[in-house]
């Protein structure tokens, strides 16, 4: 991983920065379906390249972690007394209950972490569940540098293969969805999310890889559809869903009282098959990461299991006025020791890190936000790499800079299949605080 971002960047350097090879990068995404709140994707011109021994260990991590939140997830579902630390509102609780007919009960995650490339340490920064995203930008990022003059001096030294994310998730989903008890041999499936806040350069993709596969597929916002107790149908044109991909997040839904009800009735009428089941909202909440230090799931877990959690999850607490594990006086007094998240949200929002603020903001921070639905986290410094940046940076076209790093791995039906990798500079990593996103590609030989 390392050597080969070193030898990619000496490529660069080879070539005078290779101003062609980003110039036309820049346009192949200006020209894309890959932007970002107006604005085209922004990426580096020095991907991530991981080699057989980093994908071997980084797989092996992340199963590990998939197999202790299955286990999570199951005790949430089968013990009454367990659900009680999580603090899930009711109505939340009611969703995660609601049957569901297939085993999986993870089926698509994307686990973010930040990671050493020196000694491959690392620790889990969160874990996304089906509102995982982004798989457009890994994918479109590294056909624009495919092109470039240092990928393809890079690729005649080494074979190189660009992650695959929609055909692999359609196989994953179909294979989840023949173990359900109710599934039809011919479906059709649709994707699911709020029509203003889904990423369409994804979903567009998901269905086409579903119609090279044979299996009739499209979207419907979540709130545009018909249940009559028998079949769920696309208000549109009454067409019968068989079976949904889920990408709404259960928080969103929370935003929309009464106007999901036709979904969530057929889930719980068990008549469509819901991929994957609001019942994974127990470890999307940030309330995992307490929940995995507690002595409640340490009795169902294994000795290397409750090693694994302790090596590689910061110490997360509810962030209350009466603290249980911590003082508020210690988080005022070390702000770059500690940020604060919101227990349930996604896409950065409401993430407070001590690092970004002075001491008297930080102070007010943590009054504002005490029992309020917020924990507050152990403040890992994320590890720098080295890139050298698609947009041109004054007069140095070679100019190398050290960026934060926080490599994602998508796991679909439990396997690894690929990343979503972010780079940034604040104690944030999001393209919402000046960071960019990175494509990766697996070095085989």
């Amino acid at each position: 991983m390392k050597e080969e971002r070193a030898e990619y960047i000496d490529i660069i350097k080879d070539l005078d920065g290779d101003t062609a090879g980003r110039k036309q990068a820049l346009g192949f995404i200006r020209a894309s379906d890959v932007w970002v709140h107006g604005e085209p994707a922004p990426f580096p011109f020095v991907p991530y390249l991981f080699n057989k021994a980093d994908l071997d260990y980084i797989g092996a991590q992340c199963r590990m972690a998939h197999g202790i939140l299955c286990k999570v997830i199951r005790r949430y579902l089968d013990d009454p007394s367990y659900r009680a630390m999580f603090k899930l509102p009711p109505e939340v609780e009611r969703l995660v209950l609601l049957p569901c007919n297939y085993d999986q009960l993870l089926p698509m995650g994307r686990f973010d972490f930040f990671l050493d490339e020196d000694d491959l340490s690392y620790k889990f920064c969160e874990f996304n569940t089906d509102g995982s995203g982004a798989m457009s930008r890994d994918f479109m990022i590294g056909q624009a540098l495919m092109q470039s003059e240092t990928f393809k001096r890079f690729s005649q030294r080494h074979e190189v293969r660009q992650f695959e994310l929609f055909d692999s998730w359609v196989e994953a989903f179909m294979r989840v969805y023949r173990t359900d008890k109710n599934a039809v041999e011919h479906p059709t499936v649709c994707i699911t999310d709020f029509e203003e806040s889904g990423v369409f350069s994804d979903f567009n993709r998901f269905i086409e890889a579903f119609e090279r596969a044979g299996i009739p597929a499209r979207f419907v916002d979540t709130r545009a559809f018909e249940f009559d107790g028998e079949h769920l149908r696309d208000a549109s044109d009454g067409t019968v869903i068989d079976a949904i991909y889920r990408r709404a997040v259960t928080s969103e839904l929370l935003q929309h009282p009464g106007e999901c009800d036709a979904l969530i009735d057929a889930v719980a009428a068990e008549k469509v098959c819901l991929i994957g089941h609001f019942r994974t909202t127990v470890v999307h909440s940030k309330m995992v990461s307490i929940a995995l230090f507690d002595e409640k799931t340490r009795a169902f877990l294994t000795p290397e299991e409750c090693a694994f959690i302790d090596a590689h999850l910061p110490r997360t607490y509810q962030l209350s006025s009466t603290p249980a594990g911590y003082t508020l006086d210690e988080v005022k007094a070390n702000k770059d020791s500690w940020i604060i998240k919101p227990a349930d949200d996604y896409g950065a929002h409401g993430v407070y890190p001590g690092v970004d603020f002075d001491a008297a903001a930080w102070e007010r921070i943590v009054d504002d936000n005490l029992d309020s639905g917020y924990i507050v986290q152990e403040f890992y410094p994320p590890r720098h790499v080295d890139i050298v940046n698609t947009e041109l940076d004054g007069s140095d076209p070679c100019k190398v800079e050290s960026w934060e790093s926080m490599p994602g791995v998508y796991l679909y039906d439990g396997e690894p299949v690929g990343f979503y990798c972010r780079l940034g500079q604040e104690g944030v990593i999001a393209i919402d605080h000046g960071g960019l996103c990175a494509n990766s590609f697996e070095v085989r030989s």
